[in-house]
């Protein structure tokens, strides 16, 4: 993927500008990634072309109007490329790729109304309006994938200067916080340790990656089943090698947090997932 051509603004522009001629009907494109970036100044050139659409239609009629000037659907992504979850990734002859989400990217980050409101208008070609994702929010979806240079990029906003609390607030909204918070916080560690950037939210990620690291352990111990407190000791022991007060301290944890319920009726009492939990 590293040998893949790079384009600036001007080869992006001619690309939208000859697909938006071709839009049967109005669309609105969300960059989300390096383009965006390109497109702001703070990036030379950029590999892949990240766009967000809010309807299946749209993503339709913008594939249509891709194929009429010289796009193809991508049929080998490659496994970096298959985890981000795109509808469809089309690339030109020429090595221009664009890979094009349906509302949701890496299979779960829904961009939000919040997000939409950041975005910032950039120019309309023909049918096609396109709009800028904010620095925050590509930083949030650079933070979750593992392409090449999503680090390097995480640098380039840091340094141009990002409000990490809409950051943090974004990724607590997400319907699979403590999943993104997780992988979030594994890449600030990395940015920190590469670059020497300390963000001010690394410990507050981590914390709730932690939980919901927990959550998924204890889902893979206690299943659809209600256990008793040294059935469930005995199978983290098992699994994780942890000790018996690690894992009712876990529980506790769990229970604050309504993960999971505990059934007092005598003794032993009983867990099990509290479906209508987090």
């Amino acid at each position: 993927m590293s040998d893949r051509n790079r384009f600036g603004e001007e080869e992006l522009v001619d690309a939208l500008d000859s697909i938006g001629s071709k839009l049967a009907k109005k669309a609105r494109v969300n960059m989300i990634g390096g383009c965006s970036m390109t497109f702001r100044g703070t990036k030379a050139a950029t590999k892949d072309i990240d766009i967000v659409v809010k309807s299946t239609d749209e993503v339709k009629t913008l594939v249509k109007a891709m194929k009429a000037v010289g796009f193809e659907n991508v049929k080998d992504i490659g496994s970096d490329y298959r985890s981000l979850g795109a509808w469809m990734v089309m690339e030109r002859p020429d090595g221009m790729r664009f890979d094009i989400f349906d509302r949701i990217v890496c299979n779960a980050l829904e961009i939000s109304d919040t997000m939409e409101s950041r975005a910032e208008f950039y120019k309309e070609f023909g049918n096609l309006k396109v709009y800028l994702m904010s620095p925050e929010d590509i930083l949030l979806f650079k933070g979750i994938t593992e392409r090449l240079d999503d680090l390097e990029d995480m640098r380039i906003l840091a340094e141009g200067g990002i409000d990490w609390k809409t950051v943090e607030s974004e990724c607590f909204s997400q319907k699979q916080a403590g999943r993104w918070a997780d992988a979030l916080a594994s890449k600030l560690l990395e940015l920190k340790s590469e670059y020497g950037i300390d963000s001010p939210i690394i410990k507050t990620m981590a914390e709730h990656g932690n939980v919901y690291v927990l959550e998924v352990a204890f889902s893979k111990v206690i299943g659809e089943k209600e256990m008793t407190t040294d059935e469930i000791i005995e199978e983290v022991k098992k699994k994780y090698n942890y000790s018996a007060s690690w894992t009712r301290k876990q529980l506790k944890v769990l229970e604050e947090r309504n993960f999971v319920t505990r059934k007092i009726i005598g003794k032993p009492h009983l867990y099990s997932i509290n479906k209508k939990g987090n």
